[in-house]
């Protein structure tokens, strides 16, 4: 890990959310930059445009160091506890329903995708 390594890596993530984020915004199209970097990075590194080496250093950093990177949300949890403590039921019914319903999503996608096919070789 040299400081040139982890410079170009991080230059490489910030490009391709500068990318994304012009993107979503000439199109007008509401959905995460980030998301959408993420995607782009998969993409180019799936087709070899862009070396894994050339990016592990800064996402090794950056994956080190997530947990201090989620702190300021949870501490900013504690501001509004008071709403989280009345509104609870609707919180943990939603937590439940949306984690049953990816659930049978996945297991209807897994399913269908396992299923033989017809006149085909499996």
């Amino acid at each position: 890990m040299t400081p040139g390594s982890i410079l170009r890596g991080t230059a490489i993530l910030l490009a391709l959310q500068w990318v994304s984020v012009l993107f979503l915004q000439a199109l007008h199209i509401a959905f995460p930059p980030a998301l959408l970097g993420m995607i782009l990075l998969a993409v180019l590194l799936l087709t070899g445009v862009i070396r894994e080496q050339s990016v592990e250093d800064a996402c090794t950093i950056l994956i080190e160091k997530m947990g201090m990177l989620f702190l300021p949300a949870g501490i900013s949890m504690l501001l509004y506890l008071d709403i989280i403590k009345a509104e609870s039921i609707a919180i943990f019914v939603t937590i439940i329903v949306s984690s049953l319903i990816i659930l049978v999503t996945t297991t209807a996608f897994v399913e269908l995708l396992s299923r033989p096919r017809k006149g085909g070789k499996n």
